[in-house]
């Protein structure tokens, strides 16, 4: 017993010449009463190995713990950065959007030779929609009459093809969309669209989400689903 004493004891030396102050705690405690208890024990009925084993498996799970609010305060004191580039600015906010879905006030759509799919949300009944797809370069290539819409959320589409009826090119199309009243007033409305958020970046602006291939800015985002 003497033996297995004096080497708990050497473990506990050799701990706590190679921790820091910030680090006397837990682990420093842990290996005092851990000799005690050796020191201690009944020598006809020596400490059990099993439960000497689990002791240091709840260690193990209490320093893991330690280190991990250690990494949250350092994330908190440097404005609620994530890991090496929390002073670039992506905060753990806007890592939240990763894997959810997002509807965002912007007209620019992704064609990869399915339906894209966007939507407005009119303040007013609307007489008359109609909406101009764009190519890359600023070309109109497609004029859609929407007709009548009702207030609220209405959900549009663009079937890939140009006025003269071929397929677009794959690639990414620009929205403007016009729309008025009764009273052949304009209705002021955006146009949106929803995505999955597969990407958090920064660029030069801020931090940007990015929903199916393209890049949006933080405060774009007008609702969030998971």
């Amino acid at each position: 017993m003497a033996l297995q004493v004096g080497s708990a004891t050497a473990v506990a030396d050799s701990t706590s010449t190679r921790t820091t102050n910030k680090d006397l705690g837990q682990k420093d405690i842990f290996l005092k009463l851990l000799v005690a208890q050796m020191k201690n024990q009944d020598p006809l009925k020596p400490q059990d190995a099993t439960q000497m084993s689990s002791q240091l498996a709840q260690f193990n799970m209490v320093e893991q713990q330690t280190n991990t609010n250690q990494w949250l305060e350092q994330m908190a004191s440097n404005g609620g950065g994530l890991g090496a580039v929390a002073s670039s600015g992506l905060d753990t906010a806007s890592a939240g959007y990763l894997g959810r879905t997002v509807t965002v006030n912007q007209n620019t759509v992704q064609y990869n030779g399915g339906n894209p799919i966007f939507s407005t949300d009119l303040p007013v009944n609307a007489t008359s929609v109609q909406v101009v797809v764009r190519d890359s370069a600023g070309k109109a290539i497609r004029t859609i009459d929407m007709g009548a819409m009702p207030q609220g959320l209405n959900t549009m589409s663009w079937d890939g093809l140009n006025d003269t009826g071929a397929a677009s090119p794959l690639g990414t199309y620009t929205l403007d969309m016009t729309a008025v009243d009764a009273q052949g007033t304009n209705i002021t409305a955006k146009i949106q669209r929803s995505g999955l958020v597969d990407a958090v970046r920064l660029a030069s602006g801020g931090v940007q989400l990015m929903v199916g291939g393209i890049p949006v800015n933080l405060q774009d985002v007008t609702a969030v689903k998971l």
